[in-house]
């Protein structure tokens, strides 16, 4: 008996060393992607795309060919709604990655990270607006984050770095990430991973290429690469995009989703609001953001309480819905 405890004490250990690191690598993002602003900000989320999806292409290679064995599955993935379902993902997954990039060039490291995760603020919102049924406890967390949030926002007169128009662009970014989380909630039920993830992350990478050819000016030339679509190829970027792609792109969020089979939701959802504060400290530490100011502190640690009140009720009644399933 004791022998198996300690193996359960250390497969627990095991568990958080990986989502500890996990939300490491996908907090570092925002700082290396402020190391290579002489990129363009739509041309560089592609970029990270690009080479995140071509180190995910075996794996869906082989995911692939394991469904190709079950009929259901291979009849579902053929299916129109299921092919629009996935369009939609990447679309909104690539708007938010660019708002999120574009953000990083117009306001602090801070203001972006705190900005970008209020995701489940605004799913609270729009069920209010849409007039459905929310508990109180998540009523209350949209108002203490929404306070959380205003308070915030005070920073932008304070901090350098910060402007509102950036504030605006990571606040769409986290508008932008819905369609994505919406889509990977449908789809992930029966879908595998790197099924579901690469064409996704595929056609995000294209759309943010489109976009950056359009209005940055980007070319197809490896003449100059700072404006080239494969300018990440080049040896003075690829060390960064490769990091980008491999660190908060797959060992972040696969990361993430192990844990997921054996940690509860919540665990891994508050985990998350430690993004902002991880991320400062990164970007303090490696020069590209200033300390944030006392209204950004204070404001930003009322968002996260109204968060975290918002996920508790909403992971309560995931519980509550399983278990009367079961």
């Amino acid at each position: 008996m004791l022998k198996g405890g300690e193996d359960i004490q250390k497969n627990s250990i095991l568990l958080w060393i990986i989502l500890f690191f996990a939300i490491v690598s996908v907090s570092s993002a925002g700082a290396i992607f402020q190391l290579m602003d002489d990129v363009k900000p739509m041309l560089r989320a592609s970029w990270r795309f690009q080479l995140t999806a071509i180190l995910m292409f075996p794996m869906f290679v082989i995911q692939y060919r394991q469904c190709r064995q079950q009929p259901e599955i291979m009849a579902k993935l053929m299916d129109k709604e299921t092919m629009y379902i996935l369009l939609g993902s990447g679309l909104s997954l690539g708007l938010h990655m660019g708002a999120w990039v574009w953000s990083l060039d117009n306001t602090s490291l801070t203001h972006s990270l705190l900005l970008v995760t209020i995701h489940p603020l605004l799913l609270v919102t729009g069920a209010l607006l849409l007039r459905r049924f929310v508990p109180a406890k998540q009523i209350a967390g949209a108002i203490v984050g929404f306070a959380g949030a205003s308070v915030t926002l005070l920073g932008i007169s304070s901090e350098v770095d910060a402007t509102l128009i950036g504030d605006i662009a990571a606040i769409f970014g986290a508008v932008a990430i819905l369609g994505y989380l919406i889509a990977g909630s449908k789809l992930r039920k029966w879908m595998p991973l790197f099924v579901y993830i690469f064409p996704v992350t595929f056609i995000a990478a294209i759309q943010l290429a489109i976009i950056s050819l359009i209005s940055e000016g980007s070319t197809f030339s490896m003449s100059d690469a700072d404006i080239s679509v494969l300018g990440w190829m080049a040896l003075s970027w690829l060390p960064y995009v490769l990091y980008l792609a491999v660190f908060p792109g797959i060992v972040g969020h696969a990361g993430i989703s192990m844990v997921l089979r054996w940690f509860p939701p919540i665990i891994v959802s508050v985990a998350y609001l430690f993004e902002p504060l991880i991320g400062s400290i990164i970007g303090w530490f490696l020069g590209t953001t200033e300390a944030p100011s006392i209204w950004t502190w204070v404001g930003g640690t009322i968002l996260i309480v109204g968060m975290v009140l918002i996920i508790s009720e909403q992971n309560k009644n995931d519980t509550m819905e399983g278990g009367e399933n079961e």
